[in-house]
């Protein structure tokens, strides 16, 4: 719904140009097409960070629970590696053979 209204913005933002300003045709459209496609990137760039955000969240559930989690062929588990909320990694804990392997937890499945 928040999308909409900086569609809404856009067209606001043509409207003044049309009706207060002496630019051309031509320079009206290349403004609102510039304007519209910084709002659109905007709106793509929102729209993969939550997919995002909720893939790291799944990870972190999974991990809490003791679930089997996978990154890079290698099995993630509270008893061989830490959980950093900070980077949003797992870092092998010392004693185990991954001590000081670092996996992102974007790239985990």
């Amino acid at each position: 719904m928040g999308y909409f209204l900086w569609f809404g913005i856009v067209a606001l933002i043509f409207a003044l140009l049309h009706y207060f300003t002496e630019l051309s045709g031509r320079q009206k459209g290349m403004i609102s097409l510039i304007v519209t496609l910084v709002v659109a990137g905007a709106v793509v760039y929102n729209i993969q960070a939550d997919k995002e955000r909720e893939h790291i969240t799944k990870i972190e559930l999974k991990y809490t629970h003791g679930e089997k989690i996978d990154c890079d062929g290698i099995e993630i588990n509270a008893t061989t590696f830490s959980y950093s909320v900070g980077t949003q990694s797992f870092v092998g804990n010392k004693g185990t053979v991954h001590y000081q392997q670092i996996f992102s937890a974007s790239e985990c499945e």
